[in-house]
């Protein structure tokens, strides 16, 4: 059994503004839509801390998007210089669960 092929993606965060509205670049094409809500895991090695903070988006290009979210009072987004690091990420929130295991 293979696993699930997720639409939309997760995708790396090469890049986020700091904006009233920031706008998010993603490492590849992100395939999401506008009025979509995802979740931005944003690790403290990238300065700008956003754990699991979840935004409305306004697509804006093919690995770019903005966002509801004001990160004008933020530290600048840094992508680390380390070997090895915990990669900044865009995940999809989704509005239903299909096949999931309850206990």
């Amino acid at each position: 059994m293979s696993d699930p092929d997720f639409v939309p993606k997760a995708r790396l965060i090469a890049a986020i503004t700091n904006a009233k509205n920031a706008v998010v670049t993603t490492t590849a094409n992100h395939g999401y839509s506008s009025d979509e809500y995802v979740t931005l895991v944003v690790p403290n090695t990238y300065g700008m801390h956003l754990d699991y903070v979840d935004v409305k988006i306004t697509v804006t290009g093919a690995t770019t998007f903005s966002t509801d979210l004001d990160t004008q009072h933020m530290d600048a987004f840094v992508v680390p210089g380390l070997a090895s690091f915990t990669p900044a990420q865009v995940l999809p929130v989704t509005e239903t669960m299909d096949n999931v295991a309850t206990f």
